[in-house]
Protein backbone atom coordinates (compact mmCIF):
# COMPACT_ATOMS: atom_id res chain seq x y z
CA UNK A 1 0.00 0.00 0.00
CA UNK A 2 1.41 3.38 -0.98
CA UNK A 3 2.09 5.98 1.60
CA UNK A 4 0.12 9.21 1.61
CA UNK A 5 1.53 12.39 3.08
CA UNK A 6 -0.50 14.07 5.73
CA UNK A 7 -2.00 17.38 4.82
CA UNK A 8 -1.49 20.33 7.08
CA UNK A 9 -4.02 22.94 7.98
CA UNK A 10 -2.67 26.46 8.19
CA UNK A 11 -3.37 28.51 11.28
CA UNK A 12 -2.00 31.76 12.66
CA UNK A 13 0.10 29.95 15.26
CA UNK A 14 2.06 27.74 12.87
CA UNK A 15 5.21 28.83 11.06
CA UNK A 16 4.75 29.29 7.32
CA UNK A 17 6.19 27.10 4.59
CA UNK A 18 6.80 28.12 1.01
CA UNK A 19 4.14 25.71 -0.21
CA UNK A 20 1.60 27.11 2.21
CA UNK A 21 2.01 30.75 1.23
CA UNK A 22 -0.90 32.36 -0.53
CA UNK A 23 -0.80 35.64 -2.34
CA UNK A 24 -2.80 38.53 -1.02
CA UNK A 25 -4.06 39.08 -4.53
CA UNK A 26 -5.80 35.70 -4.35
CA UNK A 27 -8.01 36.94 -1.51
CA UNK A 28 -11.32 38.44 -2.42
CA UNK A 29 -11.62 42.15 -2.90
CA UNK A 30 -13.30 43.94 -0.10
CA UNK A 31 -12.11 41.37 2.42
CA UNK A 32 -9.24 42.47 4.63
CA UNK A 33 -6.14 40.28 4.53
CA UNK A 34 -5.58 38.28 7.68
CA UNK A 35 -2.73 38.96 10.05
CA UNK A 36 -1.00 35.85 8.75
CA UNK A 37 -1.18 37.07 5.12
CA UNK A 38 0.14 40.51 6.06
CA UNK A 39 3.07 38.94 7.91
CA UNK A 40 3.91 36.78 4.90
CA UNK A 41 3.81 39.79 2.59
CA UNK A 42 6.05 41.84 4.89
CA UNK A 43 8.48 38.94 5.22
CA UNK A 44 8.69 38.56 1.38
CA UNK A 45 9.34 42.27 0.86
CA UNK A 46 11.99 42.35 3.59
CA UNK A 47 13.68 39.29 2.09
CA UNK A 48 13.73 40.91 -1.38
CA UNK A 49 15.29 44.09 0.01
CA UNK A 50 17.81 42.23 2.12
CA UNK A 51 18.90 39.76 -0.57
CA UNK A 52 22.06 40.94 -2.31
CA UNK A 53 24.70 39.30 -4.44
CA UNK A 54 24.63 36.54 -6.96
CA UNK A 55 22.37 33.52 -6.82
CA UNK A 56 23.78 30.30 -5.47
CA UNK A 57 24.80 27.54 -7.80
CA UNK A 58 27.60 26.39 -10.00
CA UNK A 59 28.50 29.68 -11.62
CA UNK A 60 24.91 30.69 -12.12
CA UNK A 61 24.09 27.86 -14.50
CA UNK A 62 20.51 29.00 -14.92
CA UNK A 63 21.55 32.42 -16.22
CA UNK A 64 24.00 30.86 -18.67
CA UNK A 65 21.34 28.53 -20.04
CA UNK A 66 19.09 31.51 -20.72
CA UNK A 67 21.94 33.25 -22.58
CA UNK A 68 22.65 30.15 -24.65
CA UNK A 69 19.02 29.93 -25.72
CA UNK A 70 19.06 33.55 -26.88
CA UNK A 71 22.32 33.05 -28.80
CA UNK A 72 21.00 29.99 -30.61
CA UNK A 73 17.97 31.92 -31.81
CA UNK A 74 20.00 34.86 -33.15
CA UNK A 75 22.46 32.80 -35.22
CA UNK A 76 22.49 33.46 -38.92
CA UNK A 77 21.67 30.28 -40.85
CA UNK A 78 24.09 31.26 -43.63
CA UNK A 79 27.09 31.16 -41.30
CA UNK A 80 28.88 27.85 -41.02
CA UNK A 81 27.62 26.23 -44.18
CA UNK A 82 28.60 22.60 -44.67
CA UNK A 83 28.49 22.87 -48.45
CA UNK A 84 31.80 21.90 -50.02
CA UNK A 85 33.52 24.46 -52.19
CA UNK A 86 35.68 23.26 -55.10
CA UNK A 87 39.24 24.56 -54.93
CA UNK A 88 39.90 24.09 -58.64
CA UNK A 89 37.90 26.10 -61.14
CA UNK A 90 36.20 23.85 -63.65
CA UNK A 91 34.49 25.04 -66.80
CA UNK A 92 30.77 24.49 -66.82
CA UNK A 93 30.50 24.24 -70.59
CA UNK A 94 33.88 23.16 -72.00
CA UNK A 95 34.58 24.72 -75.37
CA UNK A 96 35.31 22.33 -78.20
CA UNK A 97 37.43 23.56 -81.12
CA UNK A 98 36.46 27.16 -80.57
CA UNK A 99 38.91 29.96 -81.08
CA UNK A 100 38.62 33.39 -79.60
CA UNK A 101 38.34 36.13 -82.17
CA UNK A 102 40.72 39.01 -81.49
CA UNK A 103 39.12 42.31 -80.63
CA UNK A 104 39.99 45.14 -82.94
CA UNK A 105 41.57 48.07 -81.17
CA UNK A 106 40.04 51.33 -82.25
CA UNK A 107 42.34 54.29 -81.86
CA UNK A 108 40.40 57.47 -81.44
CA UNK A 109 41.98 60.50 -83.00
CA UNK A 110 43.00 63.13 -80.49
CA UNK A 111 41.23 66.40 -80.58
CA UNK A 112 43.63 68.74 -82.24
CA UNK A 113 44.30 71.86 -80.31
CA UNK A 114 45.73 74.95 -81.80
CA UNK A 115 49.34 75.66 -80.98
CA UNK A 116 48.33 78.86 -79.17
CA UNK A 117 45.86 76.99 -76.97
CA UNK A 118 48.41 74.27 -76.14
CA UNK A 119 51.02 76.90 -75.28
CA UNK A 120 48.53 78.70 -73.06
CA UNK A 121 47.68 75.45 -71.24
CA UNK A 122 51.35 74.57 -70.70
CA UNK A 123 52.17 78.02 -69.36
CA UNK A 124 49.25 77.84 -66.92
CA UNK A 125 49.87 74.24 -65.82
CA UNK A 126 49.78 74.32 -62.00
CA UNK A 127 51.87 71.18 -61.53
CA UNK A 128 54.58 72.47 -63.85
CA UNK A 129 54.60 75.85 -62.08
CA UNK A 130 54.94 74.18 -58.66
CA UNK A 131 57.83 72.03 -59.86
CA UNK A 132 59.58 75.05 -61.39
CA UNK A 133 59.17 76.94 -58.10
CA UNK A 134 60.75 74.01 -56.26
CA UNK A 135 63.67 74.00 -58.71
CA UNK A 136 64.21 77.74 -58.21
CA UNK A 137 64.18 77.21 -54.43
CA UNK A 138 67.01 74.70 -54.82
CA UNK A 139 65.07 71.52 -54.08
CA UNK A 140 65.90 68.32 -55.92
CA UNK A 141 63.14 66.70 -57.95
CA UNK A 142 62.50 63.02 -58.42
CA UNK A 143 63.38 61.39 -61.72
CA UNK A 144 59.78 61.34 -62.96
CA UNK A 145 59.19 64.97 -61.99
CA UNK A 146 62.40 66.08 -63.69
CA UNK A 147 61.42 64.22 -66.90
CA UNK A 148 57.99 65.87 -66.80
CA UNK A 149 59.52 69.34 -66.43
CA UNK A 150 61.97 68.70 -69.28
CA UNK A 151 59.22 67.45 -71.62
CA UNK A 152 57.00 70.42 -70.87
CA UNK A 153 59.78 72.96 -71.35
CA UNK A 154 60.86 71.32 -74.62
CA UNK A 155 57.29 71.41 -75.90
CA UNK A 156 56.98 75.08 -74.92
CA UNK A 157 60.17 75.85 -76.89
CA UNK A 158 58.79 73.97 -79.93
CA UNK A 159 55.50 75.85 -79.77
CA UNK A 160 57.24 79.22 -79.43
CA UNK A 161 59.39 78.44 -82.46
CA UNK A 162 56.34 77.22 -84.41
CA UNK A 163 54.34 80.34 -83.63
CA UNK A 164 57.30 82.63 -84.27
CA UNK A 165 57.14 84.26 -80.86
CA UNK A 166 60.41 85.74 -79.72
CA UNK A 167 61.24 85.07 -76.08
CA UNK A 168 61.68 88.14 -73.95
CA UNK A 169 65.30 87.94 -72.93
CA UNK A 170 66.73 91.06 -71.36
CA UNK A 171 70.38 91.30 -72.15
CA UNK A 172 72.78 92.49 -69.52
CA UNK A 173 73.67 95.42 -71.73
CA UNK A 174 70.07 96.63 -71.75
CA UNK A 175 69.83 96.39 -67.98
CA UNK A 176 73.12 98.24 -67.55
CA UNK A 177 71.96 100.94 -69.95
CA UNK A 178 68.70 101.40 -67.98
CA UNK A 179 70.65 101.61 -64.73
CA UNK A 180 72.82 104.40 -66.07
CA UNK A 181 69.82 106.39 -67.30
CA UNK A 182 68.03 106.35 -63.94
CA UNK A 183 67.85 109.70 -62.23
CA UNK A 184 68.42 109.04 -58.55
CA UNK A 185 66.91 112.38 -57.57
CA UNK A 186 63.49 111.12 -58.68
CA UNK A 187 63.35 108.66 -55.80
CA UNK A 188 64.22 111.14 -53.05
Amino acid sequence: MSRQKKTRKISDLMPARKQDKTDISSTKKGKKPTRYELDNKAWEEKRKKKHKGRPSGSRYANAEKADMIVENVKKDPRVGSRKKIPLIVEEVNPQQNRSVEPIEIVIRPKKERSAEQELFELENNEILNQLLDQLEAGAKLSKKDQEFVDQCLDRIDELIAELGIEPEDDDEQDLYHQFEKININQFK
